[in-house]
C-alpha cells in the first residue's frame, strides 16, 4: 500500500494473531492507490468513462471518505490523489511538477464530483 507495516504481538496466540493480521492486511491491498492491479486503482483507470463496482468494503470507505470531504470547511480531500501523483509524493521519482501540471491535477481533484451507487456499490469519478 506504499508504506512498510510493522505489526508485533505480545500474547500467547501470537502467532494465530499475526497470520489473522497479515491475512486482513492482504486484503486491504484492495484499498491500495499504488497497486495498478487494486479495485481502487481500477476505479481510477475508468474516472470519466464508467462506474466500477468494487467491494462492499471498499464501497464504505469511499462513501465515508466522500462523507468527509464534502463536509463545510473540511480539511480532507478523498480525491486528491491526482495532485499527490503529480508531485510523485514518497516515490524515488518525487519532483516539483510544471504548473500546468499542477493546474490539470487541481481540476480533477473536486469530492463533489464522486457519484456513489449504494444499490449498485459502483464509484464513478
Amino acid at each position: 500500500m506504499g508504506t512498510t507495516i510493522t505489526v508485533s504481538i505480545c500474547h500467547p496466540q501470537a502467532n494465530e494473531l499475526l497470520a489473522r493480521c497479515f491475512e486482513l492486511l492482504r486484503s486491504y491491498e484492495r484499498f491500495s492507490a499504488n497497486d495498478a492491479s487494486s479495485e481502487l486503482m481500477e476505479v481510477n483507470h475508468q474516472a470519466g468513462i464508467a462506474p466500477v463496482q468494487v467491494h462492499p468494503d471498499l464501497f464504505e470507505l469511499i462513501a465515508l471518505g466522500t462523507l468527509h470531504s464534502q463536509a463545510q470547511d473540511s480539511h480532507l480531500n478523498i480525491a486528491i490523489g491526482p495532485l499527490v501523483q503529480t508531485w510523485r509524493i514518497g516515490f524515488s521519482d518525487a519532483r516539483r511538477p510544471q504548473q500546468g501540471e499542477i493546474d490539470q491535477a487541481l481540476a480533477k481533484i473536486d469530492p463533489h464530483q464522486i457519484q456513489l451507487d449504494l444499490e449498485n456499490h459502483t464509484v464513478f469519478l
